[in-house]
């Protein structure tokens, strides 16, 4: 149904104004009547005309509605006038009377929570390297490496890793291989709980009765400010204000006029008389000029109305204080919740925290109940950490899983892999390794817990690359009782004893290597470990250490020494100094070994040590200095494997400043390593260098030079570098420099490097490099080496 058809839409606003100014009962009643006679018109598709006037004709604006128009028509109080505006352009529909129409409401689009979210990366990287000196001679090395690290959550509550690696070299030494590991990501689901925590503390603190109250008496005094305010301010009260003065004003006139005809003033002046003449005529003559009585009651009513408006201010700056007081300590308690809860370590001491801020902890039940005291899951290749005298820091590919609940629980079985350090792992044998283990404890592990642990399992020995021909392998079965007792995370202490089988190669049973598992007067197959760590507040001093003594017949997982009565044992102490201006880091340590590929009878009664300095100034340079031992292997006659320790003395001063508007980095380093000539198989056995390096950075350009000058044993030589990085858009930026290097007293070399890298939103980064450099021979010459990489990362 169409009303007015063709009708202009200026005509209709006239149409509309006269409809509303003469006849305003019939222009209801025909807007209404227009509305119900389209029930089955739609109402965002037609073009009827239709009025609407909430308030019932009461002085309230009046809306129309003509196709895509709305045109407001409002009834002024002043003077009884009115006016129309059109104020909206291109809308449908705006508002009806609720009792006479009403529109359905599209509804939200309700919010599944998807199955899984997947987010991730994935790289692929290519690496070539014209030669390699440590810790073998290789020529023409490439390695292809593809990884891809996935973070999966499903249903929003159940968030894993994934980690995919594969890697394809051509070296005779590195191994090719493909690893795949999924664990359950616990750090990632204690997060998610803690800020659930964390909401309901924050909202259950802006209920709190007195907040409430607060800001309850707020709001109805912010009402009764606003509700005066707009009354101060609406039109009729000017109109008003108008009509008392000018009432006033008549009314003072007729007084002064009635004043003047007493001294008998020409009619002529009287028309123009004001009163200051008035007074000044009426002095002259000696006639007394009386002030008429004047109503200003509305005037008085006015200036009270405004002396409330001035206390309700008043009153809602008291009231905001003192909810903002109230606030801050609700922030307060609220930031001291959350420094507790980032703190918490398991589920436990979340449900202490939220029974301190009266929040009743979230019920977990079946699998997310399960998962919340699960402390790890791991599928596929991993790294076990469970103690000292048993597994640490063991590479398992097969199945692990940990649970703290009151009860302990553990269990890791699956093949393990001590190549995955790449030490000349390709020619070992490495199948048949494998390894078994279960823990069951009473306690919480994170504060104190009583563990017994029972594992077994077969590895080979690796005191050569090629494998002993008589004990390729040991078969090893032992069980361990462990102490767990923490005051907080800064201080704790366990100890832990052990007892193992005999090294032995063949069946256990048969050589009745077990025996010994259970005779407690003999040490040679005991182990004890105690590891402590502790802070003193007073002066902020961190001290931690340990201590493990093993008889000459024992053997686990973590150990690859046997054959030797060994004690180790390290202590490390962190001491800052001027609020943490300066730190200072030593420690002592003796024969902590843990390399399997060392001599299996390794032992050294040397006592290593080392220090680090570090001094943070703001505005001032960078300072820190060190001294601590270095470790190397190389290889011995193309089948022995040995460590080999030295010492190194480095140096440092970094400075990140401004200087004319311009960031610059500059930066001081020394280094000197010292070993013996026959004690490594290394040719730059023993050196010192020095380092100094300028940065210029711009918006889109680094500009940097670098001198190096290395003194060593064989020869010395420097190198001087200047390159830069450009960006030429948020797409591309390319590098590169040139390097000059002079051998004292020898021939000159030069070096250079390049490299371009492309961002592209959709398909990831792709970088381009190319370097040639130069290493130092035993005949005091430069040896050049090339290396190219191709390097491509998608994050999605």
């Amino acid at each position: 149904m169409k009303l007015f058809p063709g009708l202009p839409g200026l005509h209709l606003c006239v149409l509309a104004i006269c409809l509303f100014a003469n006849a305003n009962s019939q222009a209801q009643s025909l807007a209404y009547r227009t509305l119900d006679s389209s029930q089955n018109d739609d109402p965002v598709n037609s073009d009827r005309l239709f009025f609407a006037d909430p308030g019932g004709l009461s002085g309230n604006p009046l809306f129309l509605h003509f196709g895509d128009t709305v045109i407001l028509i409002n009834n002024s109080v002043c003077k009884g006038s009115y006016s129309a505006r059109h104020v909206f352009d291109n809308i449908r529909p705006l508002m009806v009377e609720a009792e006479k129409r009403s529109y359905a409401i599209t509804p939200s689009p309700v919010t599944r929570t998807p199955f899984l979210r997947i987010h991730g990366n994935v790289n692929y990287d290519f690496l070539y390297r014209s030669y390699i000196d440590t810790p073998f001679s290789q020529k023409d090395f490439q390695q292809h490496t593809i990884q891809t690290s996935l973070s999966i959550t499903v249903k929003d509550k159940y968030p894993l890793k994934v980690n995919l690696s594969n890697r394809i070299s051509n070296s005779p030494y590195f191994k090719n291989f493909m690893d795949l590991n999924m664990r359950f990501d616990k750090n990632t689901f204690v997060q998610h709980a803690k800020q659930q925590l964390l909401d309901k503390i924050a909202a259950a603190n802006l209920k709190m009765p007195d907040l409430a109250a607060a800001e309850a008496a707020l709001k109805k005094a912010v009402d009764q400010y606003n509700k005066l305010k707009t009354a101060l301010n609406n039109p009729d009260v000017l109109q008003r204000i108008v009509e008392e003065r000018e009432k006033q004003y008549l009314e003072r006139l007729a007084a002064t006029r009635k004043q003047a005809e007493s001294v008998n003033l020409p009619k002529i002046e009287l028309d123009a008389l004001d009163k200051r003449k008035l007074y000044k005529m009426a002095g002259a003559v000696n006639i007394p000029v009386k002030e008429p009585k004047i109503d200003s009651s509305y005037t008085k009513y006015l200036e009270r109305r405004k002396k409330d408006l001035d206390s309700l201010q008043q009153k809602i700056h008291t009231l905001q204080s003192r909810a903002d007081s109230i606030k801050n300590k609700l922030n307060n308690n609220l930031a001291a919740a959350r420094r507790k809860i980032y703190k918490a370590t398991h589920s436990g001491e979340l449900k202490q925290i939220a029974a301190e801020n009266g929040v009743a902890p979230e019920k977990k039940e079946g699998l997310e109940n399960f998962l919340s005291h699960v402390k790890s899951i791991g599928i596929g290749r991993s790294v076990v950490n469970y103690s000292e005298l048993t597994a640490w820091n063991v590479a398992l590919t097969g199945l692990n899983l940990e649970y703290n609940n009151g009860i302990y629980a553990a269990a890791a079985v699956g093949k393990i892999d001590y190549g995955f350090r790449d030490f000349l792992g390709k020619n070992t044998r490495q199948k048949g390794q494998n390894f078994a283990m279960g823990r069951v404890g009473w306690g919480d592990i994170d504060r104190k817990a009583i563990i017994l642990s029972a594992f077994a399992g077969k590895k080979y020995n690796y005191g050569s690359v090629t494998a002993d021909s008589i004990n390729d392998h040991i078969n090893l079965v032992g069980y361990s009782i462990e102490g767990i007792l923490k005051k907080d995370e800064n201080t704790g202490l366990s100890v832990e004893l052990a007892k193992t089988s005999r090294p032995v190669s063949g069946n256990i049973a048969n050589n009745q290597s077990t025996k010994p598992l259970f005779a407690f007067s003999d040490n040679a197959n005991l182990g004890l470990s105690i590891k402590g760590q502790t802070l003193i507040s007073k002066t902020n001093t961190r001290i931690n250490g340990f201590y493990r003594k093993t008889g000459e017949q024992f053997q686990s997982f973590s150990l690859f020494t046997v054959n030797t009565n060994q004690m180790a044992w390290l202590v490390n102490v962190d001491q800052p100094f001027f609020n943490n201006k300066i730190g200072v880091v030593a420690s002592l340590r003796r024969n902590d070994f843990t390399n399997p590929f060392s001599e299996k009878t390794f032992k050294t009664s040397t006592i290593f040590k080392s220090l680090q300095v570090t001094a943070r100034i703001p505005r001032w340079p960078v300072l820190s200095a060190g001294y601590y031992p270095g470790t190397q292997l190389y290889l011995v006659d193309k089948e022995r494997i040995r460590e080999n320790v030295y010492y190194i003395l480095n140096g440092s001063l970094v400075h990140n400043y401004n200087a004319g508007g311009i960031r610059m980095v500059s930066s001081l380093m020394y280094n000197k390593y010292s070993s013996k000539g026959t004690d490594t198989g290394f040719i730059a056995y023993k050196g010192i260098s020095y380092m100094a390096s300028h940065s210029f950075i711009f918006s889109k350009i680094q500009l940097q030079g670098m001198y190096v000058y290395t003194d060593q044993e064989q020869m010395q030589y420097y190198t001087l570098d200047a390159g830069g990085d450009y960006s030429l858009s948020s797409m591309l930026r390319v590098g590169g420099s040139m390097r000059y290097n002079k051998i004292a007293g020898g021939n000159t070399c030069l070096g250079n490097r390049a490299y371009v890298n492309f961002e592209l939103k959709k398909l990831g980064s792709l970088q381009l490099q190319y370097d040639k450099s130069y290493l130092p021979t035993i005949w005091q010459t430069l040896y050049p080496v090339e290396t190219g990489r191709v390097s491509w990362y998608k994050y999605f």
